[in-house]
Parts: C-alpha cells; structure tokens; sequence
C-alpha cells in the first residue's frame, strides 16, 4: 500500500507538473495554427535595430497555414544617418510608406509612422516586435468575409455589398542580407514574404469577379488581397496566398 500510495503521488505530481507546462506555454499567447485566413502585415526597415525581432516573429508566423505574412520595406530610415553612416534598404519603396501613412491615418487619426508596426487584417494595429501583442490581435481577427481562391493563374473573388479592389502582390520568399551601415551595421538580417511590387488587377463591388495572375519568378511566391475601398485604405476583405 505504501509504495501504491507513492506512486499514486508521484502520477499526480506528473500531472500538475504537465498542466503547469500548458499553462506557461499558453501564455506565451502563440497564434492558432487553425481557422480561417488571417492577413498580417508588417511595416519594416534594415535599417531600424527594432526591426530584427519583428522580422524573426514574421518568419515564424509565415509557416502557419492560416496565416498571409506581408512584409512592406519603408524608405524613411533610408536617409538616416546612425554612427557616421547610413544604409538604404534594398526592398524599401516610397509607396509601401505611403500605404503605412494611410492606415495609420485610418487607424491611429494619424500620419505619422514608426517601425516595427504590425497591421492585422488591415483594421488593428501595434507594435511588431511584441509578441504576445501580435498573437492576441492574430487570434482575435474576425473571419474574412469574402471568399478569395486562387486555382492555377486565375483568382475568382465573390460577391461585395461594397466597392473593393483587388490587389496582386509578389513577394520574396526570403532573404538573407549583410548589412553595412545604419543602426544594424554588421549584422545579417533574414526575413520571409518581402513585398517586391503590387499590381491592381481591378475594382469590383456586387459581383463574383475573376482576373488573370501573372506568373512569379524563381525564388518568388505571391498573394491576392481585396481591400474596401472605404477612405483612403479600407480593411482587408478578402485574401489568399498563391
């Protein structure tokens, strides 16, 4: 009986033990791997030291299914001189700024920017690096409510009650790059789903639509986003990944 009762403690021990691992893992607020699409955009620059992290986060997010990780290079820090020197980022461009000054206008009521900047499906936002943040918004995201399937090179978008646009967006699958100057001078930077251009490939507001996607090259993948035409920048309807 003794050793039975031992044992008997030493099970139960086992199974807080375990249950107080779940507990800290859910903590950790990880996003779910199951669900419908959510989109996550991240508003990035090589040359903010804040930035690392977020991209690393991305990266991770980038492998869940149910996940379109979007990662827009912004020029502002371009011109920045940190240490005596400066680094222009390859994939920067004017106008994933300007679409980050759109929402943020949308958003936050301003136009001001920061980096790193996560936007979720396109109406909620914080910062990119923290973690716990990022997965909450992930997790919270509503349903997408427009259906968007990409079936060989054509994308067919049903029906909206509202104006939209229907955007095809190319994208690096990764990158890995030495940096040499600016606030990350010397180190080497890796990220996923790097915004290389965006192509409109129409409008649409009551009926099912289909459009024709160009073909992406070696080392490139791709996605659709439909977005409401609501102000400047709308949230984002409907999506999917190539």
């Amino acid at each position: 009986m003794k050793n039975t009762s031992v044992l008997s403690l030493l099970a139960i021990a086992a199974v807080s033990f375990a249950g107080l691992s779940l507990t800290s893992q859910t903590a950790k607020a990880e996003p779910a791997t199951t669900g419908p699409l959510v989109v996550a955009e991240l508003f990035t620059s090589q040359s903010c030291s804040s930035c690392p992290p977020a991209e690393a986060l991305f990266s991770e997010l980038a492998e869940q299914d149910n996940l379109l990780t979007i990662e827009w290079h912004v020029d502002y820090w371009d011109t920045l001189i940190h240490g005596g020197s400066k680094w222009k980022d390859p994939y920067s461009d004017k106008a994933f700024t300007a679409r980050q000054r759109s929402y943020n206008q949308s958003l936050r009521g301003t136009r001001a920017v920061y980096t790193p900047q996560a936007i979720i499906n396109g109406d909620t936002e914080d910062v990119g690096n923290r973690r716990a943040a990022v997965a909450s918004l992930v997790n919270d995201a509503a349903a997408l409510p427009l259906s968007v399937q990409i079936v060989n090179n054509t994308v067919t978008i049903g029906a909206s009650e509202t104006p939209v646009e229907v955007s095809f967006i190319r994208l690096l699958k990764q990158h890995e790059t030495n940096v040499k100057g600016g606030e990350n001078k010397g180190r080497k930077l890796h990220g996923k789903h790097i915004v290389l251009d965006v192509e409109l490939l129409g409008t649409t507001q009551t009926s099912e639509m289909r459009f024709n996607i160009p073909a992406v090259g070696d080392g490139e993948t791709c996605a659709v986003l439909v977005q409401s035409l609501t102000g400047d920048i709308g949230p984002i309807l409907g999506a999917a990944k190539c």
